[in-house]
């Protein structure tokens, strides 16, 4: 399974944070930024859910099952994103393909996948990761939708192609929607705890 951990950049709330550092005790500071690190990443799954599926073909529902439980120690807080590649022809659909041997003995076709909201995806016609060999669909085949290739020009083994995975999507073609929505939301919730304490 991949995984990968968040990193959101805070430094516009630089100077705000350091403002209350000098006017709060200690413990009442370590307390606040324990309090906005805990919601803000119990939060980070929403924003995940919203944010990710505007840029690629995926569910809502499958972006919150690969992300963990917020895990905050000190002023830190970490959430984990896991899950594998995504297969081609499986969780992102794909077309082009031949009825069995044709995928042989045809001319060379096409597959594409869907992948990212923006269009379709061509795949390279050779997988230079895989083996240098181009992808296939077997459509008269059991084991479809799943696009494959060769590891070599025999005939086997044969690989299943996969594409990006879920912890991948937030700092890829998401990165910049996601890290606005979680410092947005920070920034709220640094607020809403100031609010609080000069209501005490």
């Amino acid at each position: 399974m991949a995984g990968v951990y968040l990193s959101i950049d805070v430094s516009e709330l630089t100077d705000k944070l350091e403002k209350l550092a000098t006017v709060l005790k200690p413990e009442q500071f370590q307390r606040l930024m324990i309090r906005i690190y805990s919601r803000t990443g119990k939060h980070v799954r929403q924003v995940l859910k919203t944010d990710l599926p505007q840029q690629y073909e995926i569910r809502p529902g499958e972006v919150g099952s690969a992300v963990g439980s917020a895990r905050v120690s000190g002023w830190s807080c970490s959430i984990p994103v896991r899950g594998a590649k995504r297969k081609i022809g499986r969780q992102f659909s794909a077309s082009g393909g031949a009825h069995g041997w044709n995928t042989l003995k045809r001319g060379k076709y096409s597959v594409t996948a869907k992948i990212v909201k923006s269009g379709a995806s061509v795949l390279p016609g050779s997988m230079a990761s895989y083996g240098g060999m181009p992808p296939f669909r077997n459509l008269g085949s059991s084991l479809m939708p799943q696009t494959y290739t060769r590891a070599g020009k025999a005939r086997g083994p044969i690989l299943p192609v996969s594409g990006i995975a879920i912890p991948q999507m937030p700092t890829n073609r998401s990165e910049a929607d996601v890290q606005r929505d979680i410092l947005e939301f920070m920034e709220k919730r640094l607020e809403h705890e100031v609010m609080n304490l000069l209501r005490v």
